[in-house]
């Protein structure tokens, strides 16, 4: 028995069990090397949603099940320029839900689905933080990943993106084909707050990491011998 290979292809199924996929954009934003089950990924800011699809888009491209719980209408074609495969997409209505209630349906879909999409339930803030802790405890059970939009209360990570211009028109004509967003990065499982910037969405319609710009210096004796 080739041990070596047994050790290789072990580690392969592990992380496979332990992580769903994301873009390559999001591998400089996470923590680990993609979605870890049975985590809270908030998303904040003016891009939340198309953040939050954004992240689920690989994983639902590769065979995973999206649920969105209790949000505003997604649209299906946004939706699908961003990725996500849409015939793995179920919606949930939640919308004026009791805490609860919320709880509840959010906890049913954990039941069938490896991702999940809601948004924070309204109410009383000791009763809003019960059933969010109920709904931490069945998604570890379960092993699912829960993103949630409007809020980073309790998430284990939290990406906060702040929408730019988007880029794309002429002068009168031309076609807007990507947006710039600035990305917050913070959370109980980041060791430092950072941030970075995305094309959300990028020219091909999927998140592209936007590379930092090279700075060169010039020393003063540098300067003096060109003068």
């Amino acid at each position: 028995m080739d041990l070596a290979r047994v050790d290789v292809t072990s580690s392969i199924t592990l992380a496979h069990d332990r992580y769903l996929p994301v873009d390559e954009a999001f591998a400089a934003l996470l923590p680990d090397p993609g979605l870890v089950r049975g985590r809270i990924v908030g998303c904040t800011g003016a891009a939340a949603t198309s953040l939050a699809l954004a992240l689920a888009s690989r994983a639902t491209a590769t065979g995973s099940w999206l649920a969105v719980v209790g949000m505003a209408p997604i649209g299906i074609e946004a939706a699908r320029e961003l990725g996500v495969a849409i015939d793995r997409l179920v919606s949930v209505d939640a919308n004026a839900c009791r805490p609860d209630e919320w709880a509840d349906r959010v906890a049913t879909a954990a039941d069938g689905f490896e991702l999940i999409l809601t948004g924070r339930p309204t109410g009383p803030p000791a009763g809003v933080e019960r059933v969010i802790r109920k709904v931490r405890q069945r998604v570890q059970v379960r092993g699912v990943v829960l993103l949630t939009v409007s809020s980073g209360a309790g998430a284990d990570v939290v990406l906060d993106a702040t929408a730019g211009e988007w880029e794309g028109l002429g002068r009168g004509h031309g076609h807007l084909h990507r947006r710039r967003v600035l990305v917050r990065v913070s959370g109980r499982r980041v060791p430092r707050r950072f941030e970075r910037e995305l094309w959300l969405p990028g020219s091909t319609g999927r998140p592209e990491l936007i590379e930092p710009a090279t700075v060169s210096t010039v020393s003063a004796v540098e300067l003096e011998r060109a003068g």
